[in-house]
């Protein structure tokens, strides 16, 4: 998709500390899971010739001539929006905020970041020192603030001049018992900018009430544009020791083993982490809107204007692990180890067979039959480049 106007999603969490419950979109260039095709493309949206970023940002609008169907002096990236994160734990206040456990994060990940004069983690950033005019906490109903706790990451590669760094323009809000026990809308509204990368803007949404607010001239600091990549969605379950777990260290832990069931780690890990696995958040739906005869609203992976299929062809090895014979993987239809078919999307969607195995019926797939087996193929495009952008 590139420029959904509404993208809803309705679900409930399961309070698992340590794990990190996710919807994100992520530009198409890269792909989640695949780490080397990140590479000097996550999470840039800028299109600028600048001789400070132009080694770092591979496809940069230095570029005379952009290959693989791409146009000239056009900066792309695989910029990444952050629909809703959830940081789990222990009910506790957290430090220069009204901000506690739990709570959920709303970002976007931009490229090329602020390289001088850097927020404090935990603090808050000096006057002129940070990105300003966001919107927060429409009308004190989500009483959301700006994340203190993450600024981004710098990128540091082997020559200086391929290093870089990433801004994270996030917000935060606190969590009740009621987001674990009941259904809630989560929304981001993307805009993409004009075609000379003025304006757009993304907006989140929990419950319909705004949480968080960028506009493209928020961006103005670094020259950085709202995305007009092609995107894809990805809903997932983490875990990570920087989320909901301990800090710091407890005294006398040594906070280097984090296995269940081993005593000597115990003191590392969250209280009750163990009995949650396996973890889980339920999604009732996700939809996505765009709207109709809006040219910046384009339907597909490889649209003309942000072509990606014949970039992902001539890197195949970025888009691949050990021992893969070609890139991007297909989708698992069936397989997945089941007790019923409640297992398996519950009759509708797919069966448990004979073997205990998920069997999908038309229409479903993935390893429990849960996704809809749809399929978009650009008319413009021949069936192998369609292949490599949108599968």
């Amino acid at each position: 998709m590139n420029g959904s106007l509404f993208l809803d999603s309705n679900f409930r969490w399961y309070y698992s500390y340590g794990m990190k419950l996710s919807v994100w979109i992520l530009g198409n260039l890269a792909r989640a899971t695949y780490v080397g095709s990140s590479d000097y493309m996550w999470p840039y949206s800028y299109n600028q010739c600048d001789n400070a970023n132009r080694l770092s940002q591979e496809i940069n609008a230095c570029s005379r001539v952009n290959h693989y169907g791409m146009e000239d002096f056009r900066g792309r990236g695989a910029p990444e929006i952050d629909l809703v994160e959830a940081m789990q734990g222990d009910a506790e206040k957290l430090p220069s905020t009204t901000i506690t456990r739990p709570y959920q994060s709303a970002s976007f990940q931009v490229s090329p970041g602020i390289e001088r004069d850097r927020p404090v983690l935990g603090m808050k950033p000096k006057q002129g020192h940070w990105y300003t005019g966001m919107e927060y906490n429409h009308n004190n109903l989500t009483k959301s603030e700006l994340n203190l706790f993450f600024y981004g990451v710098k990128l540091v590669h082997k020559l200086k001049s391929y290093t870089y760094q990433a801004d994270a323009l996030s917000a935060n809000r606190g969590l009740n018992t009621s987001h674990y026990t009941n259904q809630h809308i989560y929304r981001v509204e993307w805009e993409p900018p004009d075609e000379d990368g003025s304006g757009g803007y993304i907006r989140w949404y929990t419950d319909d009430v705004l949480l968080y607010g960028i506009t493209g001239s928020n961006l103005h600091t670094t020259g950085s544009e709202i995305p007009s990549e092609a995107m894809y969605l990805l809903m997932n379950t983490a875990v990570a020791s920087s989320w909901g777990f301990p800090k710091p260290c407890p005294e006398g832990c040594s906070c280097k083993c984090y296995e269940c069931g081993n005593p000597e780690c115990a003191c590392a890990l969250p209280t009750g982490y163990c009995e949650n696995f396996p973890a889980s958040f339920d999604i009732d739906y996700v939809r996505v809107f765009q709207a109709v005869g809006e040219k910046k609203h384009v339907l597909g992976c490889s649209p003309e204007k942000r072509p990606t299929s014949l970039f992902i062809k001539g890197h195949q090895k970025r888009y691949m692990e050990t021992g893969d014979t070609s890139p991007l993987q297909p989708i698992q239809s069936g397989g997945a180890p089941c007790r019923d078919s409640n297992d398996c999307g519950s009759n509708k969607n797919g069966y448990c067979s004979s073997r205990g195995l998920c069997v999908c019926k038309d229409k479903y797939t993935g390893p429990t039959c849960l996704a809809h087996a749809g399929l978009y193929t650009n008319e413009s495009l021949s069936y192998e480049e369609s292949k490599f952008g949108c599968k």
